[in-house]
């Protein structure tokens, strides 16, 4: 065999080992090594793109196949274990494309005050980046307060884990400082992906992310 010819047999190898050996960096999620460097979930506020009002969000990582965080998200009548304000949810309704109308009731301020609505959640849909998406929109007039919104995404982060986010809106109709309004939400937010973050895992560690 020729020297050009030793070369090209082994450019030849090199090329099949890059392509069949997986490099596991690349295959590490960005907002799982995020998280995972945290070491807890994290919540703030802001403004989804998109949209016109300020949110809660929080995010978490669960080691927990996205099939099992997926279950508890949807599962509409239990959302009263979410959140310690959330004292009431029920499904009422069922629309023919696939949505589902839920009645929630909930406590803010050391639940002085009460508020209740009907959300209607679109079916889950997938976003071009590939992650799952179910958002939910409060139904005009079925309420006492002026608006409400919930958006779930969710995302397999490798074999067993998935990462969790949510984002919340609840526009009260009284008046009520933004710095109120916005630490309710945001806490409320890290409520709800703690709350599904434990029980998918069946505990409320924060283990090390191995992608």
């Amino acid at each position: 065999m020729t020297g050009s010819m030793h070369w090209t047999a082994a450019l030849f190898a090199l090329g099949a080992l890059a392509v069949t050996s997986p490099v596991h960096a690349d295959a590490l999620d960005p907002d799982a090594i995020r998280l995972a460097a945290a070491g807890h979930s994290l919540k703030w506020n802001w403004t989804p793109p998109g949209r016109a009002q300020r949110f809660g969000h929080a995010e978490t990582l669960v080691h927990a196949p996205l099939e099992t965080v997926r279950q508890l998200v949807v599962d509409f009548g239990n959302y009263r274990a979410l959140a310690p304000s959330i004292t009431t949810s029920r499904v009422v309704g069922h629309g023919p494309d696939g949505s589902t109308d839920v009645y929630l009731r909930m406590g803010v301020l050391n639940n002085t005050i009460t508020f209740w609505n009907v959300t209607r959640f679109a079916p889950l849909r997938r976003a071009p980046q590939g992650e799952e998406i179910l958002e939910g929109q409060m139904v005009p007039g079925k309420g006492n307060i002026d608006d409400s919104a919930a958006v779930w995404t969710l995302s397999a982060a490798g074999p067993g884990w998935t990462v969790l986010k949510f984002d919340v809106l609840l526009r009260p109709g009284v008046p009520a400082p933004q710095s109120l309004i916005d630490e309710q939400l945001r806490d409320s937010a890290m409520d709800v992906v703690n709350s599904i973050h434990d029980r998918a895992q069946g505990s409320n560690t924060f283990d090390p992310y191995s992608g």
